[in-house]
């Protein structure tokens, strides 16, 4: 018996490691492709407007709603990718979900992020109230990380069964082959001691002066100790870079900053760090949270009451919990 073919648009960010839904976006595009169905990824991140034969490009706002309804006509399912935390995602997604419903195709949106968003949930704003549920209620049906984000959506009016919260992460993430790492990796890592794997943007809520803060404290129990900073866009690499030159070098030096890695070299240097130091504490399911995990390395992580089992947490603003706590996963891993 074969099974009916089916069409999928994936709207969102692409290739990985962007963020961890870049991930979950490509596992999902290789298992429908194993299964037999077409599947097409619309990229909407960094460096959209090249070519590449792994995705769709996207030129402008307009060639994004012409590749939209033309897929949309041929029978494609749209399903997008958005948080709470973008408005140009919010307005993307609008209008690809909007489109499918004028084609008369399925209008699949996929939630990302946790509790404390900038835009999600928000009781005390009517129109981000209203803006958020007007999204959910164009949506045919809605994926979230976990069942405390359903409850959130709910909490919009919106009917619980048109609601599903499926795991994002498998066993699939942490899959990979150990590679070479660039000489100045190498360097590093040979030269610091220990070692924290951040993965971090420049944005307010991955508050990078109060990490500034907790490894400045840190220092001054381990002088060698190192930090990577990792995981930037080519645009918030120019803007850290610039942040981090104004601090003394004797700080400089605690940091190596580092934009996107291939999925092989971003697992090999997480499995050489002694823990994932993890800032931000409006994220859900953190991909690298689990990934790191699953490997055997310690996390230490600002609380956001959803930390998986094994992470050590630290208060959200307090330096001073963070750098303890590194210290507490330090010390255990030289005993």
């Amino acid at each position: 018996m074969s099974c009916k073919l089916i069409k999928v648009l994936e709207v969102g960010n692409y290739p990985p490691p962007m963020c961890g839904w870049a991930m979950q976006t490509k596992l999902v595009t290789e298992e429908l492709r194993r299964r037999g169905h077409l599947c097409q990824v619309l990229k909407i991140n960094e460096k959209r407007q090249l070519k590449d034969p792994a995705y769709i490009d996207v030129q402008s706002g307009w060639d994004f709603l012409y590749k939209m309804l033309r897929h949309a006509v041929k029978g494609y399912r749209i399903n997008v990718h958005v948080n709470g935390h973008s408005k140009k995602g919010y307005l993307l997604a609008l209008c690809g979900l909007t489109i499918a419903k004028l084609a008369f195709r399925p209008a699949l949106l996929t939630f990302h992020g946790g509790l404390s968003q900038l835009y999600f949930p928000r009781r005390d704003v009517r129109h981000l109230r209203w803006a958020f549920a007007l999204l959910f209620r164009v949506a045919d049906a809605i994926a979230c990380d976990s069942i405390e984000i359903k409850r959130a959506i709910e909490s919009y009016g919106i009917a619980e069964q048109r609601i599903t919260p499926i795991a994002t992460f498998s066993h699939q993430y942490v899959q990979f082959t150990a590679v070479a790492l660039p000489p100045g990796v190498e360097d590093f890592l040979s030269q610091h001691s220990p070692v924290f794997f951040c993965y971090v943007a420049f944005r307010p809520e991955y508050r990078l002066d109060l990490l500034r803060e907790g490894m400045r404290q840190f220092r001054e129990s381990y002088p060698r100790a190192g930090f990577l900073w990792l995981g930037f866009t080519s645009r918030e690499l120019l803007q850290v870079e610039e942040f981090v030159a104004a601090w003394p070098s004797a700080e400089r030096e605690l940091v190596l900053l580092l934009g996107n890695l291939s999925h092989d070299e971003f697992l090999t240097l997480l499995s050489r760090c002694c823990a994932c130091l993890r800032t931000p504490a409006c994220d859900g399911v953190s991909a690298s949270v689990l990934e790191s995990l699953a490997l055997g390395v310690p996390v230490v992580a600002s609380e956001n009451g959803r930390r998986p089992a094994g992470v050590l947490c630290y208060e959200e603003t307090d330096p001073a919990d963070m750098s303890s706590k590194l210290l507490y996963v330090t010390v255990d891993d030289e005993r």
